[in-house]
């Protein structure tokens, strides 16, 4: 008998609602369900993604090109020189990992 798939769990913009403080909770939370079980979460939190930052792989970036949606996953390594300097998020606002309008 093959063992079966970890759970799905979605979760869109967990941070929507909660004070600014309690984001590195919510991103302690996530790190330690998804050793559990397949998360995807959607945020728009540059906090959240910078609490993150150690994680960068986990990371996917959704952009709009043309009529469709491109998913391209962060590769960390790629961003050495920025992740010495910032966190993720920081570098995701400014606009160095794309997923900006």
């Amino acid at each position: 008998m093959q063992p079966s798939a970890p759970p799905l769990l979605c979760i869109e913009e967990p941070e929507l609602g909660m004070h600014p403080d309690a984001v590195a909770l919510i991103a302690e939370m996530l790190t330690d369900a998804s050793k559990r079980m397949q998360l995807v979460v959607t945020t728009h939190s540059d906090t959240l993604v910078s609490e993150l930052t150690e994680q960068a792989e986990s990371i996917v970036v959704c952009e709009r090109v043309g009529e469709g949606t491109s998913l391209r996953r962060i590769a960390a390594g790629e961003l050495g020189f920025w992740l010495d300097q910032y966190r993720l998020g920081e570098i995701w606002r400014i606009g160095e990992i794309g997923g900006n309008p």
